[in-house]
């Protein structure tokens, strides 16, 4: 009765240290991947060349920062230390990561000044955050293997990691732009907004790795260290591992991309009001409280591909509903009201979505071990940033041709131009007078622009996300009957 009791604690414990700690890292990731090119655009006068060779830039060192993830898991499954082999690397990943985010929202220089400098910190930033995330991530199943714990878990983590992205998405906006933005400008707003997040990154993953206790599992201390080649052995010879990377890439696709356009598209369609944003935002991250809320009750009753199903056609109804409201509806407060209403449906069915497809990864590692005799988690778990990083890639060609293709940086040049000034001549540029100035810049935007962008936010996520739910329904096979026989078996073998 008492180890009973004590694994009951353990696991208790666990699950509220751990999932905590992902409310800082999240801050930090969302001000990264969410505002630096709305930073770049709004604070710095580009040249299209510039924001070309920028977007660029970014795909490139992501690309590179995912082929990476698979080196990292190697490095982390031969780490060997009295803390642990994922502790050392959260840590050390989560400090250095910090002092770089600061440095990137913080640089004073413009033009081709910044692009070089901005090259070099951009591709530190990936290669830091990766020994964070990969550790962090690659934590979560030596927890438990129980499957209801593993739930529990692994759908906590996530509503925290969620929780940390709807603060920064929140208040982010608020902070930099508009009437309430810090200093008047969102160069001052950004750079202080930055040193903030990055001390409660530090806070957050220093209290995991001080809290966190993990369990011996099976397998989990190993003799023999991993090569690169056995580490692509391992991914690649796991069917299960890539149908579920796929399924992943296209999910991360499609509900990143009305994120991504978002901010732009709220400012030319409602204002240059960081509160809009941050309205928009409150409903669309709302849905992933739901859906920690209504997940445990879905699994009693249905199937994983049954609340899949179901997760699609709530995106598939919300998008439609985006796309024919913004067109047809012309008052712009009621256009707006209801685009916050939609995203309630569209962020339900992807968070729903996503977190399926987390348990689905998390449940190959015991695939893994009855197939190979290894677990592997930090090698399989690489794979989850890994198809982050591949989709964000993709996403960024796409913003890139999109703001190009509808000449976006002529507006937001302006107001660039603006934010500088608010800083070098206070007295004049006043919180009134520069937000009366930036109004009338908003107002040379075309009807045209906005329906490029309303076109690109809705038919493409629609599109990814049928990709990803052919995935699931026709390639993954490890159902809730399958994962039980895999764990008997693993036990058999143990028993015998």
């Amino acid at each position: 009765m008492k180890k009973k009791n004590d694994s009951g604690n353990f696991f208790a414990r666990n699950k509220w240290i751990y999932s905590l700690g992902g409310v800082g890292r999240d801050l930090a990731y969302s001000l990264y991947t969410y505002f630096l090119l709305t930073f770049i655009l709004y604070t710095k006068d580009v040249t299209d060349g510039q924001f070309a060779a920028i977007s660029i830039i970014m795909v490139i060192c992501r690309i590179w920062d995912g082929i990476n993830d698979p080196i990292m898991g190697g490095i982390i499954e031969n780490t060997r230390s009295k803390f642990g082999k994922f502790k050392p690397w959260i840590l050390i990943g989560a400090i250095t990561n910090a002092i770089v985010l600061v440095l990137i929202f913080s640089l004073p220089l413009k033009g081709s000044a910044f692009v070089i400098a901005f090259t070099f910190l951009y591709l530190i930033w990936d290669m830091t955050y990766t020994m964070n995330d990969i550790g962090y991530w690659s934590m979560l199943p030596s927890l438990t293997s129980e499957p209801r714990e593993r739930d529990v878990i692994t759908s906590m983590s996530n509503l925290f990691s969620g929780l940390g992205t709807i603060l920064a998405n929140g208040l982010i906006p608020i902070l930099t732009v508009g009437k309430l933005a810090i200093g008047n400008s969102a160069v001052t707003g950004y750079k202080v907004v930055s040193i903030v997040i990055a001390l409660l990154f530090i806070g957050c993953q220093s209290f995991v790795c001080a809290g966190v206790k993990e369990k011996p599992l099976r397998n989990a201390v190993s003799s023999e260290k991993t090569g690169f080649k056995q580490m692509i052995k391992i991914l690649f010879n796991n069917k299960q591992v890539l149908w579920t990377a796929v399924m992943l890439l296209f999910v991360n696709m499609s509900g990143s991309l009305l994120t991504a356009f978002g901010t732009n598209y709220i400012y030319l369609s409602y204002g240059y009001e960081g509160s809009f944003t941050t309205l928009f935002v409150v409903f669309y991250g709302a849905a992933s409280g739901i859906s920690f809320v209504i997940y445990p009750l879905l699994t009693k009753v249905l199937k994983r591909i049954q609340i899949v199903r179901i997760s699609f056609a709530l995106t598939i109804c919300g998008y439609a509903a985006f796309m024919l409201t913004g067109t047809l509806i012309t008052s712009p407060k009621l256009s707006f009201y209801l685009l916050c209403a939609e995203s309630l449906f569209i962020g339900l069915g992807y968070s729903l979505f996503y977190l399926i497809g987390a348990i689905c990864l998390s449940n190959t590692i015991e695939y893994n071990e009855l197939m190979t005799g290894e677990r592997n988690e930090a090698l399989i778990f690489s794979v989850r940033p890994f198809m982050a990083k591949l989709s964000s890639s993709l996403q960024q060609v796409i913003i890139m041709v999109v703001y190009l293709a509808i000449g976006l940086t002529d507006i937001t040049n302006k107001i660039s131009a603006a934010e500088n000034s608010a800083i070098s001549d206070p007295s004049v540029w006043t919180v009134e007078y520069k937000a009366s100035y930036i109004e009338n810049i908003l107002s040379e935007a075309s009807d045209g622009m906005t329906l490029a962008l309303r076109c690109v936010m809705t038919v493409l996520p629609v599109v990814f996300m049928g990709i990803g739910f052919y995935v699931i329904s026709k390639k993954y096979k490890i159902d809730e009957e399958e994962y039980d026989r895999i764990l008997s078996e693993i036990r058999k073998k143990e028993n015998g």
